[in-house]
């Protein structure tokens, strides 16, 4: 069964509620984040995130971070040729990937009954699957008993990052309307990311609802405020005047039904990600840059 036909059947839709826009989100201007040699060899990117990666957003994110040269003047050539990987684990949040918590983990770790499997993946060996389940799956070793799944990441065979980025938001909205939650997940995170892996923060695609997306600017002001006060990682707001603009109450953007009512709001589909990836081109560049600058 195609996971991106149950996911379209289970989506309810929110009531829109007035829109308040996300506003512009400063960057600290330099960043301490060690770079790898620059060599001949494809600099490894992985991109960590939500079920929008599985359900629409996971290529479009490993078409553009594994073609940097395309888009990203300047950057050093085994970025510009980065192999690219993308993963994104169903209702899963920033605190799930960092937390030894059998409850919460659970929903990286545990074997989904339902579906089983709760991961879209791009870019990874596992014969030749997409959805694949973490904790399961010999090619995701993400779930050892002793310590986070975040931290095992850089630990598990075919796995060496020089960038990785954390694509989060919609899972952890009502806890990131507490600032100081959003500051604690960040902080779990940060200490996970081994001294010589460049970092992105980033939230994630706006939804179709207004309602929603005002509650979600909300938590990525918090999470912005506690990247950036870190000064560890680049932060790239997701939800921005021109991908509001673009993405909600935009129907073109998501899965309808027959009669053009959207049945997924959450998920933009995977064209509509390549048009926020386009958006977002000329601040992912800058945060890459960012990231690796000497």
């Amino acid at each position: 069964m195609r996971l991106t036909l149950i996911i379209a059947t289970l989506a309810l839709l929110a009531s829109c509620t007035p829109t308040q826009r996300a506003p512009e989100v400063a960057t600290p201007a330099a960043l301490p984040a060690p770079r790898p040699t620059d060599t001949s060899d494809p600099a490894e990117v992985l991109i960590l995130g939500d079920s929008q990666i599985s359900f629409g957003a996971g290529q479009a994110y490993r078409a553009f971070f594994g073609n940097l040269a395309a888009s990203c003047a300047g950057l050093p050539r085994p970025f510009a040729t980065a192999r690219a990987m993308a993963i994104g684990v169903r209702s899963s949040a920033l605190h799930h990937w960092t937390t030894k918590d059998p409850r919460a983990r659970g929903v990286i770790c545990d074997v989904d009954e339902k579906f089983g499997v709760n991961a879209g993946s791009y870019g990874v060996t596992s014969p030749g699957l997409s959805y694949v389940q973490i904790g399961a799956d010999a090619a995701y070793p993400f779930c050892p008993a002793d310590r986070p799944s975040l931290s095992a990441v850089f630990d598990a065979p075919g796995f060496d990052p020089d960038l990785v980025i954390l694509g989060f938001l919609g899972n952890a909205t009502q806890r990131w309307q507490s600032a100081s939650t959003a500051r604690a997940d960040w902080q779990a995170a940060e200490q996970q990311i081994p001294a010589g892996t460049a970092c992105i923060a980033m939230t994630t695609i706006p939804s179709f609802e207004a309602g929603e997306n005002q509650r979600r600017s909300a938590a990525q002001t918090n999470i912005a405020q506690a990247v950036n006060a870190s000064g560890r990682c680049a932060f790239v707001p997701g939800f921005t005047p021109a991908t509001l603009a673009e993405f909600e109450g935009n129907t073109s953007h998501f899965r309808t039904n027959a009669d053009g009512a959207v049945t997924d709001p959450r998920h933009p589909t995977a064209s509509s990600a390549a048009t926020f990836v386009a958006l977002q081109t000329p601040a992912f560049c800058a945060a890459i840059s960012q990231v690796l600058r000497p």
